[in-house]
């Protein structure tokens, strides 16, 4: 059985995209394989999470965010398993785990193996930065959502990759899903028209989220309604959303 190597397993609201507000598990690998200038997570995003440091992962005891223990990395699946179930808050809904990061999807061999374990107890929720085909293709009848980034250049200060966003959207193609883009002061509004001309030519019924980022990054109110309505003119379903836990100031 492989093992993870995870940064951090908590529950909070989740804050971005159309779920807003929902209760989830968050369980945060290491590791990314991408750096965009807006990265509010860079603890995690080692490029490689065998180099993963710190050495161990902070686990929430109880549904006190405050009680929390430090385990040694990699992480096995059943103590994921247990840490993950004391999390349940007791009663008739369903708790959601949150794949987050770094980039899950990196660790692709794991969840193949573990995902099949949690996911009768579980609803499955996975947040990528949607450039990982083949990996979603390995796991895709193993998760029920799909939170998908489209990393826009003017916004990250990476190279485009659009035809890595195509793909993915190929191989995720069937599960519940929406697009979000993180926009910033630099943002072009050319990006987010070839973002909402890919999900046009692939299923316009798509939702995208237009979501700020925060601090220094931050663009102006009328860049948003700007983008926003550069979208609607391709498709029909574009929302400006921000990240709610960070104005909560939750975890």
């Amino acid at each position: 059985m492989h093992q993870a190597f995870v940064q951090e397993i908590f529950s909070s609201i989740q804050g971005e995209g159309p779920w807003i507000g929902e209760r989830h598990i968050f369980v945060r690998f290491m590791g990314c394989d991408i750096h965009c200038r807006y990265c509010d997570t860079s603890v995690a995003n080692q490029h490689d999470p065998h180099d993963a440091k710190p050495n161990c992962c902070s686990v929430q005891t109880s549904s006190d965010p405050i009680r929390c223990e430090q385990v040694h990395n990699p992480v096995s699946s059943s103590d994921l398993i247990k840490f993950c179930s004391r999390l349940i808050i007791p009663g008739p809904s369903r708790p959601t785990i949150s794949l987050t990061g770094g980039e899950p999807l990196l660790q692709h061999d794991f969840l193949r193996e573990w995902l099949p374990i949690v996911k009768g107890t579980f609803r499955i929720y996975l947040e990528t930065n949607g450039i990982h085909a083949a990996a979603m293709e390995n796991i895709r009848g193993l998760v029920d959502v799909v939170s998908m980034d489209f990393k826009l250049p003017s916004a990250t200060g990476l190279r485009p990759f659009w035809e890595e966003h195509k793909h993915f959207l190929s191989a995720a193609k069937g599960k519940p899903m929406y697009i979000k883009a993180v926009v910033t002061g630099d943002t072009m509004q050319d990006d987010i028209i070839l973002s909402a001309r890919i999900i046009a030519e692939f299923d316009r019924t798509l939702l995208l989220v237009i979501q700020p980022a925060g601090g220094m990054l931050a663009p102006i109110s009328t860049m948003l309604t700007t983008f926003q309505e550069s979208a609607l003119r391709l498709i029909p379903n574009v929302r400006v959303i921000p990240q709610v836990h960070s104005i909560l100031h939750v975890p």
